[in-house]
């Protein structure tokens, strides 16, 4: 049993299937990192209606999405290739 290979995973497949199948990008991350919303909210510093306009399609700033990488302990480059164009606020 030591010694098996197992194939490489990465959640950004789930999360592109996810937004595939027309959830939200920040929903599907938040399911696939498992993190409740309220939870989300307290690690992020974003409070729970900053979360609910993100999800309702808002742009976000660098900085709002730097604070949900670090809450779901991804790289925020990660989550930039699965925003949707127009996503992300100038300036």
């Amino acid at each position: 049993m030591f010694g098996l290979e197992r194939p490489f995973w990465n959640p950004l497949h789930a999360v592109a299937q996810g937004i595939a199948a027309g959830e939200p990008w920040i929903l599907a991350w938040t399911l696939q990192s498992a993190t409740p919303y309220r939870l989300l909210s307290r690690k992020s510093g974003l409070p729970e209606h900053r979360l609910d306009q993100i999800y309702l399609g808002a742009t976000v700033t660098r900085s709002e999405l730097a604070a949900l990488a670090g809450a779901w302990k991804i790289d925020v480059e990660e989550v930039m290739l699965t925003l949707p164009p127009g996503t992300l606020a100038e300036g």
